[in-house]
């Protein structure tokens, strides 16, 4: 690995920024990226698919004319949004460790990406899944692991801290993402609102591309089944994974603003050279 030859310039950068480079590292890790989403995102969209089936319901309108017609309850859309936004930090993890490990590396270890997804998946689960679902009740709450803590999946990925330590200068993983947020609350909630509204806009703009040309190839203009059940989830969750790379860009920003990060770098890549030259 080495740390002071990164395949992404180490500088400060804005929102707008961060959003232009995830465009082309996307295109430039676009396979292993695919990859990665496929393995993440497919077994939790064929969950929430099968775990709503029961929320559909088909109906027959007489009026004007017999015809065969479906009526979607508003709590399929609801239920599935918040199984989305459960389901994206492990669903989105192999994207982040590819994106930390092909950071310094030409070729990315398939084998140590596995291995490091199961050995953080308990903090994962705990952290990410059960902390955010017992503090969707609460909207105070709720908003620190969302707002607050956005970068708590990088530092469980890639930082692989502890649970927990005896000793007190010991970093642990919620010491960790408490000292990586806590000094830039503002302009993390600012920056979290900003890609939110992105989101929502491009959210709109892709379904509202994909109905306009399905009613100019099939001339049907009504709000046909597989809108819901395929081409919103889809939609949602190509977004969740652009977003996983502009979080993980934007997680590197932080650490560069506020850690001198590009120092630490090159630091111990001189210190990893040392090393070699006296064994």
């Amino acid at each position: 690995m080495q740390l002071d030859n990164n395949r992404i310039a180490i500088r400060e950068r804005s929102l707008v920024d961060v959003m232009d480079l995830a465009i082309r590292v996307t295109r430039a890790h676009l396979g292993p990226l695919t990859v990665a989403f496929i393995l993440g995102v497919v077994p939790f969209a064929v969950l929430n698919a099968w775990l709503l089936a029961d929320r559909l319901t088909y109906t027959v309108e007489f009026f004007p004319a017999s015809e065969l017609a479906f009526e979607l309850p508003n709590w399929y859309l609801w239920y599935m949004t918040w199984l989305i936004i459960l389901e994206i930090p492990l669903a989105t993890a192999p994207m982040t460790i590819y994106l930390g490990q092909s950071l310094f590396e030409d070729r990315p270890d398939v084998r140590e990406i596995v291995r490091g997804y199961w050995r953080t998946l308990p903090q994962m689960v705990w952290y990410q899944v059960i902390l955010r679902a017992l503090c969707l009740p609460m909207v105070i709450t709720w908003a620190l692991l969302f707002a607050g803590w956005p970068y708590l999946s990088e530092v469980i990925l890639l930082e692989r801290n502890p649970w927990t330590t005896r000793q007190k200068n010991r970093m642990t993983t919620y010491r960790r993402a408490k000292a990586l947020h806590g000094r830039n609350g503002g302009e993390l909630f600012a920056r979290w609102l900003g890609a939110l509204i992105i989101g929502i806009m491009l959210f709109i703009a892709t379904l509202a591309s994909i109905f306009i040309l399905g009613g100019l190839l099939w001339n049907d203009w009504s709000l046909a089944m597989p809108v819901f059940t395929v081409f919103i989830p889809m939609t949602v969750w190509l977004l969740v994974g652009f977003f996983a790379v502009v979080r993980f860009l934007a997680y590197l920003d932080l650490r560069i603003r506020c850690e001198g990060w590009e120092v630490e770098l090159m630091m111990r890549a001189e210190g990893n050279r040392l090393t070699r030259r006296l064994t």
